[in-house]
């Protein structure tokens, strides 16, 4: 008996490593505005994504678990459901991305990393523990002259979980004279 509580504790002990113990995954809070206005910005489509994070010899692998999506309401704020509570689980927080047709985008990144990435910080203000994106409008040159607008969301997602983001990726591309 003694040894099948020895065999768990290491068990767990080694795992910590490549899981959490107990995480939960709560729900997603912000809001858009638009950066020169202020103003908040309506139907603006926010994709949140989750991988899972496996350990291996050769680095981690991130394997796609879910992804959910949402637009802002009128206020420009939105809201997506996380995954819960977790018990020993590698699932990692959301990853995001966030799109309205004629302006800049924001993502793909980990939602994590808006409190962190230096380059965010003056786009990136926060009202307790909601972000307050602001999103820059663009000229039609602007537009045209990027090579990575407009974004795609990431290709492991199953084409069911990004319908909203693909009506307003191929709206933009429509408006540039793609399609």
């Amino acid at each position: 008996m003694k040894i099948s509580y020895m065999f768990l504790a290491i068990l767990i002990i080694l795992s910590q490593g490549c899981t959490y113990a107990v995480r939960y995954d709560g729900t997603y809070r912000g809001k858009v505005i638009d950066a020169e206005t202020g103003q908040p910005m309506e139907e603006t489509v926010v994709l949140g994504t989750w991988y899972t994070i496996t350990p291996t010899v050769a680095g981690s692998v991130s394997k796609y678990y879910d992804a959910r999506e949402t637009v802002t309401d009128r206020n420009g704020e939105f809201l997506i459901s996380g995954m819960g509570l977790r018990i020993m689980s590698n699932l990692e927080p959301m990853h995001f991305l966030i799109f309205k047709p004629g302006y800049e985008y924001i993502g793909p990144m980990s939602w994590v990393s808006l409190k962190v990435d230096i380059l965010f910080s003056k786009k990136i203000k926060w009202e307790e523990n909601k972000p307050i994106i602001q999103l820059k409008k663009l000229t039609t040159e602007e537009r045209k002259k990027s090579g990575t607008f407009p974004p795609y969301p990431p290709i492991e997602i199953p084409k069911e979980k990004t319908i909203l983001m693909m009506e307003y990726i191929y709206k933009e591309r429509k408006e540039r004279g793609l399609d």
